[in-house]
């Protein structure tokens, strides 16, 4: 129970400082609103027409499709060093693992080829 009780002292006293940062920041800091303050800011160039109402879908898409693909492929490296040293003990666990490792693949695999039929990769559809 005293290595749970540490965490949460350390929770309450990052909370404890975080909201005090906060705080002193709300009560001294100035406060002259203007309208170029509330502009949006694009690296110094200033606005030649407003922001059109919608933006294409296909952004988040292919932002979405990154991070799926992208989280599975680091999960590969913890799988390799652990069938390193699974492998050393063990000859059956080691292929149990490897077999596990190859089913994964084979799903992203999968998955990527499902993605790229669907045409989620091309731009000008």
């Amino acid at each position: 129970m005293t290595e749970y009780a540490n965490i949460g002292i350390m929770l309450v006293v990052a909370a404890a400082i975080a909201g005090s940062i906060l705080g002193i920041s709300f009560l001294v800091g100035p406060r002259n609103p203007n309208p170029q303050k509330g502009k949006p800011y694009e690296c110094g160039i200033e606005d030649i027409a407003p922001m059109p109402a919608r933006v294409s879908i296909r952004f988040l898409q292919v932002a979405m499709l990154f991070l799926i693909f992208d989280v599975e492929a680091v999960a590969f490296y913890p799988l390799a060093t652990i069938l390193k040293d699974v492998s050393e003990h063990s000859l059956m666990n080691g292929l149990f693992l490897l077999a596990e490792f190859g089913t994964f693949f084979a799903l992203i695999v999968i998955g990527y080829l499902y993605v790229w039929k669907k045409g989620a990769f091309r731009w000008n559809s």
